[in-house]
């Protein structure tokens, strides 16, 4: 195999399929697809630093499922080519779900080996904000997991929170450690300087997200923001108790240290003027907040608060005392939710949510009900009703409320049922919108109806070089993921914009996203690769704890917890994506971004070496293949295999050599229910598994065969000599292999006189066939050959044309033919070699002289012979049949198919046959 590997004239297509093909002998048209091994082979030296450093453990179907392997990985030493591949289904479904493009199942994995430094930069690499993220998102990865076919969703975020706050204790060993957030992505460790100096606006999560990226680029970057604190609406806008500000500064502090600038207490209001100063871009990211308010009587009076200005006081160090006042807060989403239950700990006061019907998470609302807010559902506002002095409550009307449509909630009044709910304070979240008084006057950046800054697919305004993202772009509130992804998004535009075709391009679309079929999750689970464990869910403190205080409320997941949520991943990828490999591999030989592939060659002959497969033991109940220590042969070679998983050894699943193998024949073959036709190798190989048991595992074995068909030159012998050494050989059909007193118990019907029915053993070997691949009929379809009772590639003649099929120019090699053994197969192809490079040798090819015609008078152009034609010799030319004459075979179907009898073999139309009886009668 090395040998082929490395001739000069073999080109080694690995990974690789045959789309389709087309044309003739001598000129087929091949289109291969190359499937992506993520690992450059040319590059790769096959030191397996990478696969150390995998996390993922998958079954090694190499090795039969007797151990497992890393998901990049070689079958074996000897592979060639002898280069790593990457095992990908596709893109986990979390992933793809997530709007900042977040790999969580690369940091889940991680975490299931206590790896969380290397799990928090996979965390960072897309996300700079982990500790918010593990505690404020809209948790879309969660909604798509494929754990929740099975139970309930992997608990994403509280995995995230816990890598980060592991991060956080050990932020002093952090510094030391290398960082890999970079790591597969377009950033250089230390980039050269561009020159360009860029201006953004906004210090929340889109314009750090974008200023780091920017940073990284090489730009220079600097932050401009109004508030005394970074950080935007995460500053401002969430609540202590919900996310420590110590993380979100230490978080920034990160963004800082990688040379972002941001000026605070700074806002802009001549655009333009920046980049008369040198801004060869800027960017606006300043996100919405201001608070909405309906225009009903009495809104107006100044104990009407607005949400968000009321949490920026609060959340900016403003002492605000609230004991004994009644808060009546207006609104259904998480701010109203934020907002009375920041409101509560000021004091105590008594606290009531009013509104139509609650949008905001369970979880968040049990929180407030459990800390003293009460909700009030199914409620129209009509007027706020206050004297000059005081506001004495809230007029409300009942209302049916239904679902939310077009994002609108269907709300029917009802009349006659107008009261007043009391409270002297009234504060409205109904929702946020943008100040845009910062715009220039004369208009040249727009915004557009009904809400948002006009901007292009490139996140680009109508003035050029000033781009937009986030909330601001929208013209509402979003959660901070998709703040982060935009980010993500706007920094790859302003990019582009300054350096041209040099710029970061956009990602690749995602591949195939990765869907588990539930049988294969149910075998997951069953097979321990996952554990059957519930989703853990997140503590709290009791709410005693919480009165008069903003300490954090949900508490973060122990290690245990965490390290069982994480066992819950179905790992639907195969591959994490964690980028560990990247990072290890110093030759950079692995490139997870490799798509497929698609080459056009030009053939003169092709060789279908396609092989066979092993018949499934599963599908024949009598052989007992679910038992333990039941095997079939080639799980026994890979067992006794030196290199293999147990590196030679074959023990019981008690840990124990066996004394007593029983080998059975005919698995699969000669059997009406499951193939009638002889596999003819596997007298033969069970004859040497045999000896091997003999020979190693010094057992006494059992030969339970039908009969025994030593073909071979010196077969015959070899069957004598193992028959010699003590192989004791039963006559016989198995028609049962059951447990017995801790042993195998083998039955069988068919017995010789007096010889036994019945062996016990500590093992069972199953001799099984060979079948055609799975593909047979695809392939045989591509080709346009045929295929025998049987299911494999059928032959020209079995004398004549062994080697050669029905279409000229394509022959058979192996056992994709029939079954065959190693030294039948290589002969065969050796004779099929030959095959091929005499017809390319003789210049010109002889075909058969029987092909279709067409009487082109009579074709109606209906088309029946194009579709009926199996070797796609036939076409359609301005509604008229032409043949191919290269491509026909003379099969005649064609003739047979067209109703005008248009179609006729040469030599075989009506004049030639009544010719031929003519002169027979005279």
């Amino acid at each position: 195999m090395v040998s082929v590997g490395r001739h000069k004239n073999i080109e080694l297509l690995t990974f690789s399929e045959v789309e389709s093909v087309s044309g003739y002998v001598g000129n087929y048209q091949v289109k291969v697809r190359q499937k992506p091994r993520y690992v450059h082979e040319d590059l790769c030296t096959g030191c397996g630093q990478c696969a150390e450093v995998c996390p993922v453990n998958v079954q090694n179907a190499f090795e039969l499922g007797l151990n497992h392997r890393k998901a990049i990985f070689r079958n074996s030493d000897q592979a060639t080519p002898n280069a790593f591949v990457v095992d990908k289904r596709g893109v986990a479904p979390c992933r793809d779900a997530c709007p900042a493009d977040q790999r969580a199942m690369g940091y889940i994995s991680l975490v299931r080996q206590k790896r969380y430094a290397d799990a928090y930069w996979a965390i960072r690499r897309e996300n700079p904000f982990p500790s918010v993220c593990g505690r404020v998102c809209n948790r879309k990865c969660e909604d798509e997991c494929s754990r929740s076919d099975y139970d309930e969703p992997v608990n994403i975020m509280a995995i995230k929170r816990f890598v980060a706050d592991w991060a956080y204790d050990h932020r002093d060993e952090l510094a030391s450690m290398e960082d890999k957030s970079r790591v597969g992505t377009p950033f250089e460790k230390e980039p050269q300087p561009t020159g360009k100096r860029i201006a953004i606006i906004g210090a929340g999560p889109a314009g750090l997200t974008a200023a780091l990226d920017l940073v990284r680029l090489g730009h220079s970057v600097k932050v401009f923001d109004s508030f005394s604190q970074a950080g935007g609406m995460i500053r401002v806008g969430i609540p202590p108790h919900r996310l420590p500000y110590e993380r979100l500064e230490w978080e920034i502090e990160q963004i800082k240290a990688e040379g972002v600038e941001i000026q605070l207490n700074t806002r802009i209001d001549d655009i333009p003027a920046l980049l008369q100063e040198g801004y060869e871009s800027v960017l606006i990211a300043t996100g919405v907040h201001d608070a909405i308010k309906l225009p009903i009587r009495n809104s107006n009076h100044p104990d009407n608060w607005l949400s968000v200005d009321f949490l920026r006081r609060v959340f900016l160090g403003e002492e605000i005392n609230l004991s004994g006042r009644k808060v009546i807060v207006l609104g259904a989403g998480d701010v109203a939710l934020d907002v009375a239950r920041t409101a509560i700990r000021l004091g105590k006061p008594k606290v009531k949510i009013v509104c139509r019907g609650m949008r905001a998470s369970e979880h968040e609302i049990k929180a407030a009900k459990e800390e003293g807010v009460e909700i009030v559902p199914s409620r129209v506002f009509k007027k706020v009703v206050a004297n000059k002095k005081r506001i004495k409550g809230i007029e409300c009307l009942k209302a049916e409320v239904g679902g939310i449509v077009d994002g609108r909630r269907i709300v029917q009044e009802m009349p006659g049922t107008e009261h007043v709910i009391k409270g002297d304070i009234v504060i409205w979240a109904l929702g946020q919108q943008p100040d845009y008084s910062f715009l220039p006057w004369e208009g040249s950046i727009n915004t557009q109806y009904p809400k948002g800054i006009l901007a292009d697919e490139n996140l680009m305004t109508t003035h050029p070089g000033v781009f937009v993202a986030g909330d601001a772009r929208q013209g509402a509130t979003s959660f901070v993921v998709d703040a982060i992804g935009e980010g993500h998004h706007v920094a790859r535009c302003i990019d582009r914009y300054l350096r041209g075709e040099e710029g970061i391009p956009e990602p690749q679309l995602h591949e195939e996203v990765a869907r588990l079929e539930p049988d294969e999750i149910e075998q997951k689970i069953s097979q321990g690769i996952v554990t059957e464990k519930p989703r853990q869910t997140t503590k709290s403190i009791p709410p005693i704890e919480r009165e008069n205080n903003f300490n954090e409320v949900d508490l973060a997941f122990s290690e245990v917890e965490a390290l069982t949520e994480a066992s819950r991943c179905l790992e639907c990828g195969v591959c994490a994506e964690c980028l560990e490999c990247v990072s290890a591999c110093e030759k950079g030989a692995v490139d997870q971004e490799m798509r497929d592939k698609v080459e056009d060659y030009t053939v003169g002959a092709i060789i279908l070496a396609t092989g066979f497969k092993d018949f499934d033991a599963k599908k024949a109940p009598e052989y007992g293949a679910d038992l333990p220590d039941v095997i079939t042969a080639l799980e026994f070679e890979r067992l006794i295999n030196p290199s293999g998983p147990t590196k030679g050894q074959v023990l019981t699943s008690k840990g124990k050599p066996p004394k007593r193998v029983a080998i059975l024949h005919c698995v699969g073959s000669r059997n009406e229910k499951y193939h009638k036709y002889c596999s003819r190798a596997c007298c033969m190989y069970s004859l040497k598994l045999a000896q091997l048991v003999h020979e190693y595992v010094d057992a006494e074995v059992f030969e339970i065969y039908r009969d025994m068909r030593t073909f071979g030159k010196g077969y015959e012998e070899f069957y004598n000599r193992v028959s010699d050494e003590g192989v004791n050989f039963y006559h016989g059909l198995v028609n049962n292999v059951s447990q017995q007193n801790g042993n195998l118990l083998v039955q069988w019907d068919e017995n010789f006189y007096d010889e036994p029915d019945s062996v016990e053993a500590d093992m069972v070997i199953l001799a099984t066939g060979f079948e055609p691949q799975d593909d047979t009929a695809k392939v045989a379809s591509i080709f346009g050959v045929s295929r025998s009772p049987d299911g494999f590639f059928l032959e020209k003649h079995p004398k004549l044309g062994p080697v050669e099929t029905s279409t000229d120019g394509i022959f058979l090699a192996g056992a994709c033919q029939s079954p065959k053994d190693i030294p039948d197969s290589v002969a065969q192809a050796g004779a099929t070699a030959a095959a091929a490079l005499s017809l390319i040798d003789q210049g010109n090819v002889l075909l058969d002289p029987s092909v279709a015609r067409v009487t082109a008078s009579i074709c109606a152009g209906c088309g029946q012979c194009v579709s009926a034609c199996p070797y796609e010799a036939v076409a359609l030319n301005e509604n008229v049949a032409s043949v191919n004459p290269y491509q026909c075979k003379g099969c005649g179907t064609c003739a047979a198919t067209c109703p005008n009898k248009a179609m006729s073999l040469i030599h075989y139309e009506d004049e030639h046959l009544i010719a031929e009886l003519d002169a027979l009668l005279r």
